[in-house]
């Protein structure tokens, strides 16, 4: 700890754009203890408090945990474009067991340019905290001082899922994880899915796969809104979904929940965007529903065709940013998702 070198410096300038980020102060330290990080955080808005960032204005706790060899400032972008619009204080957690036991700390005040539809400046803090030795084993203690009180505490993992019993879980109000890139071996996809439904009995869990699916799943169901659509919703005879390991799995798992799919009449396969066909006969005619993205574009449409040559489409534009997107959707509804839960069952159930 004797090699500390901590330093708290202005950053940017007044002049950015509207709507761009603004590290308006940065205090940075090696080897530091917690005392330190925790008093350089109001020292970052005392500093700049004559630009308006006195007083915190915050809607929740946002809490990332990355691997050793991630770059957390890179890792850290898609919650920053967030807490533009969602007051936050993020904190980058990078546990590093291997390494010298001390503690590396960043923070930075962030200063989002108002826009016209916002009228005001929006301040947030971002912290890094590099954990070295035993302390990446005690995350718990480290990161709870740094929870602003009475607001929920957004738990993110992007790429690996926690152990249920992880003592740092006791401070999440909500786990938000991606099924879509945690699993680079389908053959592991089972015992994920199961470990996701252990955490789910305890956590209410987000799953950003399942909220980038949401126009698919909401076509789907839309092209049996029509009344001549509607009684082939009870006479779907096969299924086949098209995607990555995750989304496939999940889409399928849905599928089987809400339709009463046996696995028998659903097929799997690997696809680099998610494609949805269903088909069904009600009453000797046949039909065919399909949801999907094409190669190249920004959009998902879908369409119904019936053996009686009616047929009708619809089509649902992307997000540019998917991931900031589902992000902000995941922190505007911080509940716990039953459709979603029985999905995972049944993906569980499938991949076994």
């Amino acid at each position: 700890m004797a090699d500390a070198i901590t330093g708290l410096r202005p950053g940017g300038t007044d002049t950015a754009e509207p709507g761009s980020l603004l590290a308006v102060q940065t205090w940075e330290g090696r080897g530091v203890g917690l005392g330190q990080v925790i008093a350089a955080l109001p020292e970052l808005r005392r500093q700049a408090s004559g630009r308006g960032a006195g007083m915190r204005t915050a809607v929740t706790t946002i809490v990332m945990v990355v691997r050793p060899d991630d770059d957390s400032e890179v890792v850290a972008e898609p919650v920053r474009a967030v807490g533009a619009h969602h007051p936050c204080r993020v904190v980058v957690l990078r546990p590093d067991p291997d390494r010298t036991p001390v503690i590396d700390a960043k923070a930075v005040l962030w200063r989002a340019e108002p826009t016209a539809s916002q009228g005001h400046p929006v301040f947030f803090e971002e912290l890094h905290l590099h954990v070295g030795g035993q302390g990446a084993s005690h995350l718990a203690s480290i990161v709870g001082p740094f929870v602003l009180p009475d607001l929920p505490v957004v738990m993110w993992f992007p790429d690996v899922l926690p152990d249920p019993v992880d003592p740092l879980l006791r401070l999440a109000s909500v786990l938000v994880v991606d099924t879509r890139d945690m699993v680079p071996d389908p053959a592991a996809i089972g015992h994920s899915y199961r470990t996701l439904l252990e955490l789910a009995n305890h956590h209410p869990v987000v799953d950003l796969s399942w909220v980038r699916l949401q126009p698919w799943r909401e076509l789907l169901a839309g092209l049996f809104e029509p009344e001549h659509s509607r009684p082939f919703e009870q006479c779907i005879c096969s299924a086949k979904v098209s995607g990555k390991p995750g989304p496939r799995h999940i889409l399928g798992g849905w599928l089987m929940a809400q339709l009463d799919l046996r696995a028998r009449e659903l097929v799997l396969a690997d696809s680099k965007h998610v494609d949805i066909t269903l088909e069904a006969v009600c009453h000797g005619e046949q039909g065919k529903f399909e949801v999907r993205r094409d190669e190249g574009t920004r959009a998902v449409w879908a369409k119904a065709s019936l053996a009686n040559g009616i047929s009708h489409s619809q089509a649902l534009p992307l997000p540019d940013d998917s991931l900031t997107s589902a992000l902000s959707s995941a922190i505007s509804n911080l509940q716990a998702d039953k459709v979603w839960e029985r999905a995972l069952a049944a993906a569980a159930a499938l991949a076994s």
